[in-house]
């Protein structure tokens, strides 16, 4: 169903703060605590003892104290302390998820832990280059990851879905391209001469017709980095403000995903206001993504394919299916 050896993201690290969070990915129940040391832990979100979650717990030290009996359970997964007993037995341990906090945010190695490679991990490094400002949201989508996939790789639903902010006909009508290699996907639009939506304005004081472009870039599982830029159509391409804008997605359920993104710029980098106007915009964008890929899921139950036809533009889409399917049978084969 998925890709277990792979490096997920499961929250932003500066919400794991002195309270245990629990986190569903894979369909799997994790635990995540930050110890008095200020390192972060995962854990499997259930006590050896009576299977409570540790969720319900309390963080004391490093350790994490399980809410029902009190049973201490530290960084490792090892039980250090039973309240009622100085034997502790060989049990009484649950598994630790290697873990990683980069690009600000939280990553787990969700497979076998003697594969996890830090160097693995995809490279969203715009989130935390200092010469690039960034906004960061969350949605909880009721929706199979792999659709965000396919939403994601064929933006022309711009033109339909979020046409009151970053979309209108222009993208729909534009000829796409996609090029795959044995670990990504890209499909990139041009869209030229043609009218700015109305987030365009706004986040670029562009007021004529405009040049813009669409690259996405995807690597399995769930990872896109769409990199926008635009210019008067009038001008030329230095004239470009560009932006990154980034997508994590972690299946919690077959039906649920975890969606993590950001938007990064270079330009007007001060200007706070500009960044908060970006923010609420892409977090209405995305909503309205939510919104129809909920309603797809619904449609479509537990059949999980969206192509019974295919279009030109479900190139890109079609393609990362394919790499995805490939990689989890290889890995079922080498399990």
């Amino acid at each position: 169903m998925w890709l277990e050896n792979s490096w997920y993201a499961v929250a932003f690290a500066d919400a794991v703060k002195d309270e245990p969070i629990a986190v569903t990915a894979l369909d799997q129940k994790l635990v995540l605590f930050r110890g008095e040391s200020g390192e972060i832990t995962a854990l499997a979100d259930r006590c050896p003892h009576r299977g409570v979650p540790l969720s319900y717990g309390k963080v004391l030290g490093n350790d994490l104290r399980c809410g029902y009996h009190g049973l201490r359970i530290n960084s490792e997964g090892v039980c250090v302390k039973i309240p009622c007993q100085t034997q502790i037995p060989s049990q009484a341990r649950v598994r630790r998820y290697p873990l990683e906090v980069k690009y600000k945010l939280v990553w787990v190695w969700m497979g076998k832990a003697e594969l996890a490679d830090p160097s693995k991990i995809p490279d969203f490094h715009y989130m935390d280059d200092p010469e690039w400002v960034t906004c960061t949201g969350y949605h909880h989508v009721k929706a199979n990851y792999q659709l965000l996939n396919d939403n994601l790789l064929d933006l022309s639903h711009e033109s339909y879905v979020h046409d009151t902010t970053i979309g209108n006909d222009a993208v729909a009508e534009a000829p796409a391209s996609m090029t795959r290699s044995d670990n990504e996907v890209r499909v990139h639009r041009d869209i030229l001469n043609a009218e700015p939506p109305a987030f365009y304005i706004k986040a670029t004081g562009f007021t004529e017709n405009i040049n813009r472009w669409h690259t996405t870039i995807f690597t399995p599982p769930g990872n896109h980095v769409i990199e926008n830029g635009s210019y008067p159509a009038t001008g030329s391409r230095d004239q470009a403000l560009e932006r990154r804008v980034m997508h994590v997605l972690t299946p919690a359920t077959e039906t649920t995903t975890h969606y993590f993104w950001g938007v990064s710029r270079q330009y007007a980098r001060d200007d706070a206001e500009l960044t908060e106007y970006i923010r609420q915009q892409i977090a209405e964008t995305f909503d309205q993504d939510a919104e129809i890929l909920e309603l797809q899921q619904s449609s479509i139950g537990a059949e999980g394919s969206a192509f019974p036809i295919a279009l030109v533009t479900d190139a890109g889409p079609v393609q990362a299916r394919r790499m995805l399917s490939q990689l989890i049978a290889r890995e079922a084969a080498q399990a």
